[in-house]
């Protein structure tokens, strides 16, 4: 499996030839139009995570392509297929398992939306905007390192009691280079303590599980 970074909390996730996509968005970057689609993800509603117009031309160059979102997001997606947690779909190559319920708070007492995270053929992990557990144990996840909702204390304390081998940041957007570098240094320190291996990825950028 080959895990590419995106912009943002975006990625691509191919094997064998096949792919999807997981909350592709464009700010300073253009998210390559690739025509080996079977599914594109989008986590929940929020515009640093669903852009119609990019999800449209990703669609155009994949006919058959299958979207999956929240049932929030259905009138800004409306051919997309709404799950929820503890859905399964195998869609081409892919088996994914939906979890999360709900967006993590940002004003307290306020749940901004609904979210799901997504475990692509059990080995990775997009948990969207949260800090919710996959399902079952895998190789790597997909973690936030900065956002309105999170304190960098939060992210370490994840990183060190997850059960992934691998953590890779992202919502990275949100920062300036000298900001990002700050919070994948203290992703990186407590990865190395606890026995993680921690790819800060830059756009573009692959590795492969």
């Amino acid at each position: 499996m080959k895990i590419t970074k995106l912009e943002h909390s975006g990625f691509f996730v191919e094997k064998n030839g096949r792919s999807i996509a997981i909350d592709p968005v464009e700010f300073e970057a253009q998210v390559p139009i690739v025509s080996n689609l079977d599914a594109i993800v989008i986590t929940h509603k929020h515009s640093d995570h669903c852009q119609p117009a990019v999800i449209e031309r990703l669609r155009a160059a994949n006919p058959g392509v299958v979207i999956f979102t929240t049932f929030d997001n259905i009138e800004a997606l409306p051919d997309a297929k709404a799950v929820k947690y503890g859905d399964r779909e195998v869609v081409g190559e892919f088996e994914l398992e939906f979890f999360s319920i709900s967006h993590a708070e940002i004003i307290p007492g306020q749940i901004p939306c609904q979210n799901i995270g997504v475990l692509v053929d059990g080995i990775f992990a997009h948990l969207g905007d949260s800090l919710d557990t996959p399902p079952r144990s895998c190789e790597a996840i997909a973690l936030a390192n900065a956002a309105p909702w999170l304190k960098t204390f939060e992210a370490c304390d994840y990183a060190s009691k997850c059960d992934a081998k691998i953590i890779i940041p992202c919502h990275d957007a949100v920062l300036s280079e000298l900001g990002k570098n700050i919070s994948n240094n203290w992703l990186g320190k407590i990865c190395a303590e606890s026995g993680k291996d921690f790819r800060a990825l830059k756009i573009g950028e692959t590795i492969e599980i």
